[in-house]
């Protein structure tokens, strides 16, 4: 009598449960196949509107296509050149990021500990972060050079105030009663740091180093835009002054393509980084600047 009751339950059991597979089929945010099959299609059509587009509506002149940009890609990979210019960006944005997101997450430790100077150091770092970059990148070519000094101090500049304030209101946003708790359990400052502050924190402060660097790539990007003889930007600025609209937007769909692998690593780490938290809570909304 158990083992039949024990069998009707487990086929009612699947029988409610068949509905909400099939609503979470084709549509559901856990159906890998399905997302990548919509994201093909969508690119699929707007390549195929452009093309069109260019074709028969608008001169591609201004526009070029893609049937023209994905000769001109092609020729790119084909031209040692480029990957000269791809490794002095690299370097650039490599040095730059690091330079910033380091100096941002240990101020915005400090201040977040230090309440008396960060009150008074408030007004001053709102102002800095004020400033537009194109206004001071001129005087960053003066200060520093067209060499690669100017484009990373640049890169480090947009860097440095989105991790700064992110990682100032993660460590201010810790919850109290917790460390009250681990006062109480006798941890040390150094306990407190380590166990309780900086893993409450390394959501927002993860958060910040992932949404700097797409600006850490667009202030290198402007810096070799602005004077360069070398890099991605100066082919860009190449590109665009000959009026070679197929060249530019080729440039703009490189510098893409490796942002998107940048910010996959980005995902990879963060993943590896926050493997301790559960799935829902990783998964979940992510804290903003």
């Amino acid at each position: 009598m158990t083992a039949a009751t024990d069998t009707s339950s487990v086929a009612s059991d699947r029988a409610q449960s068949e509905p909400a597979r099939m609503r979470k089929g084709l549509f559901s945010a856990d159906n890998v196949i399905s997302i990548g099959v919509f994201r093909v299609l969508l690119i699929g059509s707007l390549l195929a509107l452009w093309e069109i587009g260019a074709t028969w509506w608008f001169d591609p002149f201004f526009f070029s296509k893609p049937s023209l940009v994905g000769v001109k890609f092609a020729q790119e990979l084909a031209n040692p050149d480029l990957y000269h210019d791809i490794y002095v960006t690299g370097v650039e944005l490599f040095f730059g990021y690091t330079g910033g997101a380091v100096a941002g997450i240990v101020l915005g430790i400090l201040l977040a500990n230090w309440l008396f100077v960060a009150k008074i150091f408030d007004p001053l770092l709102l102002a800095l972060n004020a400033i537009p970059r194109i206004a001071i990148a001129p005087m960053l070519i003066v200060w520093f050079g067209i060499g690669m000094a100017s484009k990373m101090f640049l890169a480090a500049t947009l860097v440095f105030f989105i991790t700064f304030f992110n990682t100032h209101a993660g460590v201010r946003s810790v919850d109290r009663a917790l460390l009250n708790v681990a006062r109480v359990q006798g941890a040390t400052s150094w306990q407190l740091f380590t166990k309780v502050i900086m893993p409450s924190a390394s959501s927002w402060i993860i958060t910040g180093l992932k949404m700097s660097l797409p600006f850490a790539l667009a202030g290198v990007i402007f810096g070799e835009f602005l004077v360069a003889s070398e890099g991605l930007g100066y082919r860009l600025n190449h590109y665009s002054t000959s009026y070679d609209t197929t060249g530019g937007i080729t440039m703009i769909f490189l510098m893409m393509l490796i942002m998107m692998v940048l910010t996959a690593i980005a995902d990879w780490v963060e993943n590896w980084l926050l493997r301790w938290r559960p799935k829902s809570e990783t998964a979940g909304a992510t804290p903003r600047a």
